[in-house]
């Protein structure tokens, strides 16, 4: 008896250990979005200081997203990077992004703008007032967005926006 219960002690052991294992490969999967575009690069397209650079990942150790929130002034800047399995994948989960992106047009006073150019397909979203815009892109299996909101967002030069897209998605 002593035998079985020390097998089992082992083998819950051995589970717990693989599953703790596979919590930090899963972990390691999601993209360090704060290492995508730095703050130093959003200070030089933006003209202006920007400070912060704090990620944060979904709870699920299966998550393959994360997100990074910069700020420059009254401005916020967030990165979103997600890294799928396949191009198929990301392929998909853009083209659902746009169609979601041109829905909204109608309905919130936002014009949606697809990119030629940039990686495997991209496109920019920007509200009527200016309080917010935003740059979505593919490449492969990633995702790459850009969301800026906040006194200012539309002020910001278009072909730095998609300076900087390019450079992330080449990370």
């Amino acid at each position: 008896m002593a035998v079985t219960n020390r097998s089992r002690c082992i083998a819950l052991s051995t589970l717990f250990l693989l599953q703790g294992s596979r919590v930090l490969v899963a972990q390691a999967a999601a993209p360090n979005s704060c290492s995508v575009v730095t703050p130093a690069a959003w200070s030089a397209a933006l003209s202006r200081l920007v400070t912060g650079g704090t990620m944060s990942t979904v709870d699920n150790p299966a998550s393959t997203a994360s997100s990074c929130l910069y700020q420059a002034g009254a401005m916020f800047i967030t990165v979103q990077v997600n890294q799928l399995a396949t191009a198929a994948a990301a392929q998909k989960e853009y083209a659902e992004q746009l169609d979601n992106s041109r829905t909204r047009d109608g309905r919130e006073s936002q014009r949606t703008t697809v990119e030629s150019g940039i990686g495997d397909g991209a496109f920019s979203s920007a509200r009527t007032s200016g309080s917010e815009v935003e740059f979505t892109a593919v490449r492969g299996s990633r995702i790459v967005t850009f969301g800026l909101v906040g006194g200012g967002a539309a002020a910001v030069p278009h072909d730095r926006l998609r300076s900087l897209m390019q450079s992330a998605l080449s990370h």
